[in-house]
């Protein structure tokens, strides 16, 4: 079965509000992104084992290339 894309990051109007957001708390909208992407990947997996290592891993990364620009 295909996976259905999350109308939070398909919808316009939706990914609009979640730009704006994203703006307002200083937040970045890829690393915003990828969380969301995260959590929807470990759904359905109980107590969701390994996730807070994802999030750690992404935010590095995140971090790690701040410092680059």
């Amino acid at each position: 079965m295909a996976r259905r894309s999350l109308p939070i990051l398909s919808d316009p109007d939706s990914r609009q509000v979640l730009r704006d957001l994203c703006k307002r708390h200083s937040l970045s909208l890829p690393l915003v992104t990828d969380l969301i992407e995260i959590q929807r990947n470990n759904l359905g997996r109980g107590k969701q084992i390994g996730i807070s290592q994802e999030f750690n891993a992404v935010i590095a990364e995140f971090l790690d290339n701040q410092g680059r620009d």
